[in-house]
């Protein structure tokens, strides 16, 4: 491990632990992709936390991105979420899948028939948002993903039954906070289809010496955008025929 990463999982975790949010990493910010999962999984064993997933994105022509999921941090709805008084969370509308089996390193590329037969269930979720930085418009990418693309949680609704049936990039996405609605409409997923950042994950993992695993949930870019809220209300986000997610925000 190098003297960087050390250095940027300082900063991240001094976040974490109640310090005032920084500008960037400065001399310690990540280079590459691979130097910034590096303090992704530094930060994660440094949290006594393991790799319960991921997020995800490959917009067309845009940049990728990716960040491990702390497994703690993957939870059922409803739940209550805390935010710090005074504070607001970000909150993103998704579509989540999680594998029933992996996707280790190979001389081929994995097809888009056996990424979606290697899908064991499919969820609505919300991303709960909360970056270490101040501003996350002037950091780099790799500053970005070195802190998990400003992951905070991963709150999943039930199981769909007969997913594979659904047109997954035309449903209708809604979300709610405090009973009002921010966002109706169609489809909306950055990458254009749910499946398209999961197909590009799994074949790219493997460059960085990394993989998807069994038992994993991928969460696959959010389709309402992000919206900043206060505490005290309640968050509801789903999509038509597809289930919701409940999260009260305390």
């Amino acid at each position: 491990m190098t003297d960087s990463t050390q250095q940027a999982a300082d900063i991240l975790m001094a976040v974490r632990k109640g310090g005032p949010r920084v500008a960037g990493l400065g001399a310690a910010a990540p280079q590459t992709e691979a130097a910034a999962f590096a303090v992704q999984a530094e930060v994660l064993k440094r949290l006594g936390a393991r790799i319960g997933g991921w997020k995800c994105a490959a917009p067309p022509g845009k940049p990728t991105s990716a960040a491990m999921l702390d497994a703690g941090f993957i939870r059922p709805g409803p739940l209550h979420w805390p935010v710090p008084a005074g504070g607001q969370i970000g909150i993103e509308t998704e579509i989540a899948f999680r594998l029933g089996r992996g996707f280790p390193k190979r001389d081929s590329p994995y097809t888009l028939a056996e990424i979606q037969d290697g899908i064991e269930a499919a969820f609505p979720a919300v991303e709960m948002v909360s970056s270490r930085y101040l501003d996350t418009s002037k950091v780099t990418m790799n500053e970005a993903m070195a802190d998990s693309i400003a992951h905070a949680g991963l709150v999943l609704g039930a199981a769909v039954p007969g997913w594979r049936d659904m047109d997954l990039k035309n449903l209708v996405v809604r979300q709610t906070c405090g009973g009002k609605v921010q966002v109706e409409k169609v489809g909306g997923n950055p990458s254009g289809d749910p499946f398209t950042p999961l197909l590009w994950l799994a074949n790219y993992l493997p460059s960085v010496g990394l993989a998807l695993e069994a038992g994993q949930v991928v969460t696959t870019g959010s389709c309402t955008g992000l919206l900043y809220v206060d505490g005290k209300q309640r968050v509801t986000g789903g999509f038509a025929g597809f289930g919701e997610v409940v999260v009260e925000l305390d």
